[in-house]
């Protein structure tokens, strides 16, 4: 994944270099890569070819690095540090910043055309697209900003967390299905299962922050309702066989709350 991450990406050395310096920096920076994982083990859990799925896969990294880009601005969260290194902005300016993002974006649909099967790659386009816009991850953003502390109640925040988290992650499992020319049963299942994985996902992150749900109720009630949601996405998948991948990263999710946020 590393490997074609980098090759996807404009060199450093390609006029404008800070730009493509800095859209490197936000990418191979060692994320968990968790979104293209789901792609490729989607992908393989119905016999795909893993070779063409690795090109959505990338895109759909691509996308969600553009997003943490955004995130971290100032007008938005502020933040000065990712894993553990500064972010974009504070490396490379704000204005840089925010067209490393755009550029990321913009390349996220270009690498797609490199799919031999152009069916599947406007079927791809769409729901990468769709979760990238404003009924995904920027009506999210978009809806996040519309709250305030005391405003925010529950609902809302599942809202919030659906679009803003669950569109992508849903749309990284849809993608491999495509890709593997899964049928319309095995694609819904999928969508389903993608829909519970990334509503989970999210809460593990606020047990993490000790934000989000932790605000409506305990550490341990949280982690009650992420093994209840991940119940119903193991159930989407266990009718097919060679899941164990697909399962193994809904128990890496699910062990990533149960671990942390015991206090």
């Amino acid at each position: 994944m590393e490997a074609a991450l980098g090759e996807f990406l404009p060199l450093e050395s390609q006029h404008p270099a800070a730009l493509h310096e800095a859209m490197r920096y936000a990418v191979l920076n060692g994320g968990k890569r968790i979104r293209p994982l789901l792609t490729l083990a989607v992908c393989d859990m119905f016999q795909g070819d893993r070779a063409a799925a690795i090109i959505p896969a990338c895109s759909v990294e691509l996308i969600h690095c553009y997003s943490l880009i955004h995130d971290d601005l100032p007008f938005l969260d502020n933040d000065d540090f990712r894993r553990g290194k500064p972010t974009c902005h504070k490396k490379y300016g704000e204005a840089i910043a925010l067209l490393a993002g755009d550029g990321l974006l913009a390349l996220a649909f270009q690498i797609l055309s490199r799919l031999r099967d152009e069916h599947k790659a406007l079927r791809i386009v769409a729901e990468l697209s769709q979760a990238a816009g404003t009924l995904g991850m920027v009506g999210g953003q978009a809806m996040e900003l519309a709250q305030t502390s005391e405003e925010m109640d529950l609902p809302t925040l599942d809202a919030i967390h659906i679009h803003k988290t669950g569109q992508l992650i849903k749309a990284s499992c849809v993608a491999g299905a495509v890709t593997a020319s899964a049928s319309l049963e095995e694609e819904n299942r999928i969508r389903k299962f993608g829909e519970y994985l990334g509503f989970a996902f999210q809460i593990v992150d606020d047990i993490l922050d000790g934000d989000g749900y932790v605000r409506f109720m305990s550490v341990h009630e949280a982690r009650g309702k992420v093994a209840e949601v991940i119940q119903k996405a193991e159930e989407q998948i266990s009718r097919f066989k060679q899941n164990e991948p697909l399962l193994q990263l809904v128990r890496l999710i699910l062990n990533r709350g149960q671990q942390e946020g015991s206090s």
